[in-house]
C-alpha cells in the first residue's frame, strides 16, 4: 500500500515537454505538511516541476550552464518563495556534484526514484513509456519527520507499490493519450483510483465497469469478498483462456551469421462467473507429435526473374518451455510440473496467469529474404519474399512490413508489384509500408515484393515534392501523385528507429515485421478445455485460443552489411594459452 501526494503525465516532442496532466491530493498534502513541520518541502506548481525535471533529470547536461537554477526560480516568485526554499546562491561546487550525481542516473537507466531541487525534493518515481513520462510522489513519513535520513529503498514496500501504480496507469491511458487534449476520461479515471491518495483498483475495466453499473442495493455483501472484487457477475457465464507468444527474430540470409528466434509466452484469463467460485485448469507441455512438420519450414522461396539464396540452416530440436512464473494469486502444488494443475479466483476483469519461456524453437513463423541494390545516385530496386511456416494458421489479425530508407532523401517515386496486399508510403516519406492482408493467397504460402523506388535530395528550407505511387499486380493497375494521408504508425512505432543512424548507409538495410497470428503457437503449449473445471459447478462456456505476436521481427539485406552479436568461440586456440 502507498498514499501518493500527486500524479503528472508529461509528453516529450520536438520542441521540448509539456505536462499534458496533473492531479494533486490536497487531504494528503494536509497530512503531509502535519507530519513534517519544519521540515515540509511544497510541491513546486507544474510549470517549476516540469522546469527542475527537464534540467536535472532529462538535459543535466544544461545544468552545469545555468549559474543559479534555484535562484532563478526564486526570482520568478512560484510557490516555493513562502516556505522552506529561502533565496541562495548555489556555487559552482555545488552545482558540479549535483551534475555528478545525475551521471549516475543516467548510467542506471532502470533507475526509477529521483530527487529534485538539490535533493530536497525525495522521492520522485517516475516511468517513460516511449515519449511520456509518468510522475509520482509517495509519502515516506521516515523521511518526512527526518529530511537528512532517507530510509533504504529495501526497507520501503510503498515504492514498489508506487512503481507498480504507475505501469498500471501508463498500460491504461495510452488510449486515452492518443486524442487530443483535454482528457476528461482521464481525469474520471484519476478520481477513481486514487480518490484520497491511495491506489484502490486502477484497473480501468474495473472503473469503468463500476460507473456504468454502480454498486447493487439489495446484495448482501459477504465479508470474505477480496477488495479487488467489489462486486459480483451478473450474466452469461463464460470462462476465456488466450495464450499468447512474442516472437523476437533476426533473419540475416547469411551462412557466417546465425539467424537469431526467442519466443516467450504469457496465458490470460477472463471469468465472467457469478458468485466466488474456483477456477481449474490443466496445462499441455509441446511433444514431438505437434511438431511433425518443422522440418517442412526450411522450403526454398523462388523469386520471379532469379533464385534467392538458400536460408541459413538451422539445427533442428524440440522447444521445450521454460523459465515458467506463475501469478501469486493462483494455487499450486509443489509438483505442478508434474500435475500441470492450476488453480485459481478469477477478478473481474482480464489477468495474467502465469509467463514462460521457450527454448530451441528454431522455426521462423514467416521466413523472410529481403534484397535491396542501388542501380543509381538515387534509385534502389528491392524484393522481398516471404513464407509462412508450415504449422502455422494461415490467419491473421494484421501483417505488415515496413521499409525504412535511412540517410536518404524523400521517397519521390515507387514502382511496387506485389503478389498480395497493398502498398503505401509513410507521410514523412521515408518508409515504403507494405500491408499484406490477413491471409497469404499466394501458392506454397508465400509472398513477394518487388518494386523499384526514387529518391530526391531536399535542401534547407526546400518544399517536400509530393510522391507518385505506381502499384500493378493481380488487382489491377493503379497510379496516385500526392502526399499519403494515411498511417500505420500505430502498429509500427512500438520501436524506436533513428533514421541518421550512421550504420544504415547504402545498402546496409532491413525491414521490419509487424504481425499477429491466430490460433496457433511456436512452442506447442496448450489447455484442455474440456478439462477446465468451475466449482460451485455452474453451466459456463470455456474458450481457448492462441496467437503469436511479432515483437522485434527484423530482416536484414542479404546483399549488405548487418549489425549482429560476436559469439566467441568456447575452445581457446592452444597457441594462444
Amino acid at each position: 500500500m502507498c498514499t501518493l501526494r500527486g500524479i503528472w503525465i508529461l509528453k516529450e516532442h520536438n520542441n521540448g515537454i509539456d505536462v499534458v496532466f496533473s492531479k494533486r491530493i490536497n487531504t494528503v498534502e494536509v497530512r503531509v505538511r502535519l507530519i513534517a513541520g519544519s521540515n515540509y518541502i511544497p510541491i513546486p506548481n507544474d510549470n517549476e516541476l516540469l522546469r527542475q525535471f527537464s534540467l536535472e533529470i532529462l538535459y543535466p547536461q544544461k545544468l552545469s550552464k545555468e549559474v543559479n537554477p534555484i535562484s532563478q526560480h526564486q526570482q520568478h516568485q512560484s510557490s516555493f518563495n513562502h516556505h522552506s526554499f529561502q533565496s541562495q546562491q548555489s556555487s559552482p561546487s555545488i552545482i558540479q556534484q549535483q551534475v555528478s550525481a545525475l551521471k549516475s542516473y543516467q548510467a542506471t537507466p532502470n533507475t526509477h526514484i529521483v530527487s529534485l531541487f538539490q535533493d530536497r525534493l525525495w522521492p520522485i518515481i517516475y516511468l517513460k513509456k516511449k515519449n511520456y513520462y509518468f510522475l509520482t510522489i509517495p509519502v515516506i513519513e521516515e523521511y518526512l519527520l527526518s529530511s537528512n535520513h532517507k530510509p533504504s529503498l529495501i526497507e520501503l514496500p510503498s515504492i514498489t507499490s508506487s512503481i507498480t501504480f504507475l505501469e498500471d496507469v501508463s498500460f491504461y491511458t495510452a488510449a486515452f493519450l492518443i486524442k487530443p487534449p483535454p482528457y476528461p476520461e482521464l481525469q474520471v479515471y484519476m478520481s477513481n483510483i486514487i480518490p484520497f491518495g491511495q491506489p484502490v483498483d486502477s484497473n480501468f475495466n474495473n472503473v469503468k465497469l463500476m460507473i456504468k453499473t454502480g454498486f447493487p442495493t439489495t446484495e448482501v455483501f459477504s465479508s470474505k469478498r477480496p477488495a479487488w472484487k467489489p462486486f459480483l457477475h451478473k450474466g452469461k457465464q463464460q470462462v476465456d483462456f488466450i495464450i499468447v507468444e512474442n516472437v523476437q527474430g533476426i533473419q540475416y540470409d547469411n551462412p557466417d551469421i546465425p539467424d537469431v528466434i526467442k519466443v516467450f509466452g504469457s496465458v490470460y484469463c477472463r471469468a465472467d462467473l457469478e458468485g466466488m467460485p474456483e477456477v481449474s485448469a490443466y496445462f499441455n507441455f509441446p511433444s514431438n507429435n505437434n511438431n511433425n512438420n518443422n522440418n517442412n519450414e526450411q522450403t526454398i522461396l523462388q523469386q520471379p526473374n532469379q533464385p534467392l539464396p538458400l536460408p541459413h540452416p538451422l539445427p533442428f530440436s524440440f522447444p521445450t518451455i521454460t523459465h515458467m512464473s506463475i501469478d501469486p494469486t493462483v494455487q499450486t502444488t509443489s509438483d505442478v510440473l508434474v500435475t500441470n494443475k492450476i488453480t485459481f479466483t478469477p477478478p473481474l476483469d482480464i489477468f495474467k496467469v502465469l509467463g514462460y519461456g521457450v527454448s530451441d524453437c528454431k522455426v521462423f513463423p514467416l521466413r523472410g529474404f529481403y534484397q535491396m541494390k542501388e542501380i543509381g545516385p538515387n534509385i534502389v530496386k528491392v524484393l522481398v519474399q516471404l513464407k509462412l511456416a508450415a504449422d502455422m494458421t494461415n490467419s491473421f489479425e494484421y501483417c505488415l512490413l515496413k521499409m525504412p530508407f535511412k540517410n536518404r532523401g524523400n521517397i519521390l517515386n515507387i514502382h511496387a508489384s506485389p503478389t498480395n496486399g497493398t502498398v503505401h508510403i509513410e507521410p514523412n516519406l521515408k518508409s515504403l509500408v507494405w500491408n499484406i492482408g490477413q491471409k497469404f493467397s499466394g501458392r506454397n504460402l508465400e509472398v513477394a515484393l518487388p518494386a523499384e523506388i526514387t529518391f530526391v535530395q531536399m535542401q534547407p528550407g526546400q518544399q517536400p515534392i509530393a510522391p507518385t505511387l505506381s502499384v500493378t499486380g493481380s488487382s489491377g493497375n493503379n497510379t496516385m501523385t500526392g502526399f499519403p494521408s494515411q498511417s500505420f504508425a500505430s502498429m509500427t512505432e512500438s520501436i524506436d528507429e533513428d533514421d541518421r543512424d550512421p550504420f544504415c548507409q547504402g545498402t546496409n538495410t532491413f525491414v521490419r515485421l509487424f504481425f499477429k497470428l491466430q490460433h496457433c503457437t511456436l512452442s506447442g503449449f496448450g489447455i484442455d478445455p474440456k478439462r477446465v473445471t468451475v466449482y460451485p459447478t455452474s453451466k459456463s462456456k470455456v474458450n481457448v485460443d492462441r496467437e503469436i505476436i511479432s515483437s522485434d521481427y527484423v530482416i536484414w539485406n542479404s546483399l549488405g552489411s548487418a549489425k549482429h552479436s560476436y559469439h566467441p568461440e568456447n575452445q581457446i586456440d592452444n597457441n594462444e594459452k
